[in-house]
């Protein structure tokens, strides 16, 4: 405490830095706070009013246990900020594990399945979320792969069964025509090569009508048919069409060669007639080949459209044949059926155009 600018009374064991600091802001008038050494706040209070001031006290604070305390808190928040950060990332660490956990499910799965595994599926249950809707889609995208290839596969099928007829003849042919050696060799072997000739446009009907199917897959998109003007160029068969009949859906030349091995069939069974008896009806076009012949083994039915399926007495489809006269026009959209007799009747069903 100082009177006027005399110290008239000094706390013991105060430093001489700190007594000189306190001693200045006394005698400085100003009064007010101020740092001071070793860590110390100083204060400084005048006593009496400006015009009478008597004296002034000077109080001194540590401010070093603040200081550590401040140093302290600000430890203990960077700890605990860490460990709140630590804490989320496991959280968040654990609910994307938990989220991606059918990711790593699928992909385990699909690393599992081989080629042939056509029947295989994710299998994550009803769509919830995201990834289980994702699922739900690969799945059916799976069953529309698996389809398709049992479809190639059995196309590949009929392909092999209608190929390796003509083929076959072709062989034996020309194996007969070199091995003839009789009289009448020339005669045979010019035979062979017409045989040769017609087993070679077969095959080029089959080829033909193979690349028209890959066509119509590879582009699904639908052209207008007059079938009347289709079945008004098969020779020797009668046409019967009523007025005004409806366009079908479906490329020309698909539903040409769809009709032409039901035409080639009902020639072979018929006794003297056959004729194509047009309809439209139920947003369908008709086209019923009919013969006057013994008509449909009832044991076979529907079976007569398989591959390799032949009649009680060895007769079979020429051409084409009938599973591929189906698959024509199921390329279409339509189809290819057993119709009611008497004698023998297919049916080439197409949808017809919506006017």
């Amino acid at each position: 405490m100082l009177e006027g600018d005399r110290v008239v009374e000094r706390p013991a064991g105060v430093s001489p830095a700190l007594d000189r600091a306190a001693v200045a802001l006394a005698r400085s008038g100003a009064g007010g706070e101020r740092d001071g050494p070793e860590d110390v706040r100083l204060l400084a209070r005048p006593i009496g009013d400006a015009d009478a001031r008597v004296g002034t006290v000077v109080v001194a604070l540590s401010v070093a246990p603040l200081e550590s305390l401040q140093g302290e808190v600000l430890l203990g928040s960077l700890v605990v900020a860490a460990l709140v950060l630590f804490a989320g990332w496991l959280a968040i660490r654990g609910a994307v594990r938990g989220a991606l956990h059918p990711v790593a499910t699928m992909t385990a799965s699909a690393q599992d399945w081989g080629a042939h595994d056509l029947d295989r599926r994710f299998d994550l249950g009803p769509p919830k979320d995201e990834l289980t809707g994702l699922a739900a889609t690969l799945d059916g995208l799976l069953g529309r792969i698996a389809a398709s290839r049992r479809h190639e596969q059995r196309f590949a099928s009929e392909v092999a069964h209608e190929l390796r007829t003509p083929i076959a003849g072709l062989r034996g042919r020309a194996e007969l025509a070199l091995g003839d050696d009789g009289p009448n060799a020339a005669a045979d072997r010019e035979a062979a090569l017409r045989a040769v000739l017609a087993q070679t446009e077969r095959l080029e009907t089959t080829i033909q009508a193979l690349l028209a199917i890959a066509r119509q897959e590879l582009d699904p998109s639908r052209g207008t048919v007059d079938v009347a003007a289709l079945a008004a160029e098969l020779d020797d068969v009668e046409v019967s069409a009523p007025p005004n009949l409806p366009g079908a859906e479906g490329e020309p030349e698909i539903v040409r060669r769809a009709l032409a091995p039901l035409v080639d069939n009902a020639r072979r069974h018929a006794r003297s007639r056959v004729w194509v008896e047009l309809s439209a009806g139920h947003g369908r076009v008709l086209a019923a080949v009919r013969d006057d012949g013994p008509g449909l083994d009832p044991e076979l039915g529907d079976r007569v459209f398989e591959p390799g399926v032949r009649a009680a007495d060895g007769s079979g489809g020429v051409g084409l044949g009938l599973p591929l006269a189906r698959r024509l026009a199921r390329s279409c959209g339509g189809d290819v059926v057993a119709g009611a007799g008497p004698g023998g009747c297919f049916v080439l069903e197409l949808p017809a155009v919506v006017r």
